[in-house]
């Protein structure tokens, strides 16, 4: 089954490089490759230029998530491919290679702007959100390994939302418009769906603040 599904994503990636091609161009990629080369989206050519959403439009339906920016973060689940805009912004799916580092660090140590580096987890929920300006190397290994270790995991606040249903308090992912987690009042007990245990701590806050803020109505 692991060797189906690496075949599968395997010749995703090839389709990929088939159809855009790679470049040595920083400013015309738009995704670093495992091996640390560039998928050529063309990004400096205003009348050929290609969209993160012409790369959406490849991937089969099983992949295409609620919105655009979960396909995206299927996508680089599934292949370990890194999204990036010359202009200053990175977004990782999934731990970044060695290659992949050394390209990223090649593109943002002279750059004259800041970086912004998001890292998503596999439900495509936000784990890290931090500005870089001319990074070394080891700030950005340190960065990745906190983010996908655990250690430094921080969820976005306005990704996750609760609602009341009747006595009950549910907990929502809002990109995917996804039910993952209830507070039963009855027996004051929180429930969450495995893939999003790391949450639960945002769970238990918006819950308290809520919870308090209807007593003090009362």
């Amino acid at each position: 089954m692991i060797q189906q599904e690496q075949q599968f994503n395997d010749a995703l990636l090839d389709k990929l490089v088939a159809h855009f091609g790679v470049t040595k161009i920083k400013k015309d990629g738009g995704y670093i490759l495992r091996d640390g080369s560039l998928l050529n989206l063309n990004r400096s050519d205003l009348s050929n230029r290609q969209y993160h959403r012409a790369v959406a439009e490849l991937l089969p339906k099983e992949m295409h998530g609620a919105c655009d920016e979960i396909t995206i973060v299927n996508l680089m689940t599934a292949t370990g491919i890194i999204r990036y805009e010359a202009r200053g912004r990175v977004h990782v799916a999934t731990k970044p290679t060695q290659p992949q580092r050394r390209k990223l660090f090649d593109i943002m140590k002279y750059s004259e702007h800041s970086y912004r580096v998001l890292v998503s987890d596999t439900n495509a929920a936000t784990i890290g959100d931090k500005n870089f300006k001319s990074p070394q190397a080891h700030e950005l290994l340190q960065y990745f390994e906190g983010c996908f270790s655990g250690n430094q995991q921080q969820y976005r606040d306005d990704e996750f939302g609760i609602s009341k249903e009747q006595d009950d308090i549910i907990f929502t992912f809002r990109p995917a418009q996804r039910q993952i987690g209830r507070y039963q009042s009855t027996s004051q007990t929180f429930t969450i769906i495995p893939e999003f245990e790391g949450s639960m701590a945002l769970f238990k806050e918006k819950t308290a603040k809520l919870l308090q803020e209807e007593s003090s109505v009362v």
